[in-house]
């Protein structure tokens, strides 16, 4: 079970320290290897098997990304990209467990966290849906943990690209909420800063405010945001500042998502460009000094 007071606790030392290290290393420091994330078109289980088996060089933070939140009238799940068509989240489930299966079964050489996302877009993006999909993580994590046991390399977490332009700050603070009142492991936010400072104000009338509450401030939340280009850096680290200025501590960043595969190897950063232009971003103030331990890349391959 997941359990935060503690890490949250720590988190000002975590940064002050890293401060001081960083600033003794000259801030250098090499990207992390990527992993592959992935935009879902499918929730066929023997195709997530396969998937979950050619990752198995990957270690760190891997994101299925299901598409927008749903209701069906009966349950609650996601419309799929591509297929635009509706999944439960029992199916999510079932493919969900496929991708861990493969990986451990093919002989996985490192540890992952497999992140199960939605995002914010429109759709069902309330209370509700956020605390079904709170209690779907909760269920995979029960597989991963029962005889025999792949709890010591393999985790799921939730996950969401939360973008302002999406939907409003009050839908979209509601599904964080939702997730939030039952949660038992958190999830990661891995979207946007549309918008926001140093560039002008939030888009769709968020404030900084609401993206700190989303991405860091809620007691489930973590951020891995997306850092397409040097501004989404500079919007996230303003972010991060915030953080520090108005609550006392820095944003804790776990680290980058990138679209470079997605978009076909053109026009935006490369997984190891993203990293380094956030990190630097943030190493260059020792307020928000810190390391970032992940670095993933999103793909359209299914």
């Amino acid at each position: 079970m997941w359990t935060r007071g503690c890490t949250r606790a720590l988190a000002s030392v975590a940064v002050a320290l890293a401060a001081i290290a960083l600033s003794a290393a000259g801030v250098a420091r090499a990207a992390p290897a990527a992993t592959t994330t992935r935009y879902m078109t499918t929730t066929d289980r023997d195709a997530l098997y396969q998937e979950g088996c050619a990752q198995t060089d990957e270690s760190g933070i891997v994101i299925l990304d299901f598409g927008q939140p749903w209701w069906d009238g009966t349950s609650f799940g996601t419309i799929l990209f591509g297929a635009n068509t509706f999944r439960s989240v029992a199916e999510i489930e079932a493919a969900v467990e496929g991708w861990l299966d493969g990986y451990w079964s093919c002989g996985g050489v490192g540890s992952v966290r497999l992140a199960i996302g939605t995002s914010n877009f429109r759709g069902f993006t309330q209370s509700a849906h956020g605390a079904a999909w709170a209690e779907l993580v909760t269920r995979v994590n029960d597989w991963i943990l029962a005889p025999p046991s792949w709890g010591e390399r393999l985790a799921a977490r939730g996950a969401s690209d939360v973008e302002p332009s999406w939907n409003t700050a009050a839908s979209s603070r509601a599904w964080v909420d939702g997730y939030t009142s039952v949660f038992q492991y958190p999830f990661y936010n891995y979207g946007s800063a549309d918008g926001c400072p140093p560039f002008g104000s939030c888009n769709n009338g968020w404030t900084q405010e609401d993206v700190w509450y989303v991405a860091y401030g809620a007691a489930s939340a973590w951020p891995i945001p997306e850092i397409y280009s040097p501004a989404n850096a500079q919007q996230w680290y303003s972010i991060g500042h915030y953080g520090a200025a108005q609550h006392g501590s820095a944003v804790q960043f776990l680290g980058t998502l990138t679209q470079w595969a997605a978009a076909g190897g053109c026009c935006t950063n490369t997984p190891d460009r993203g990293w380094q232009q956030l990190f630097e971003a943030l190493n260059a103030d020792p307020q928000t000094a810190q390391d970032l331990p992940y670095s993933t890349d999103i793909t359209w391959a299914n």
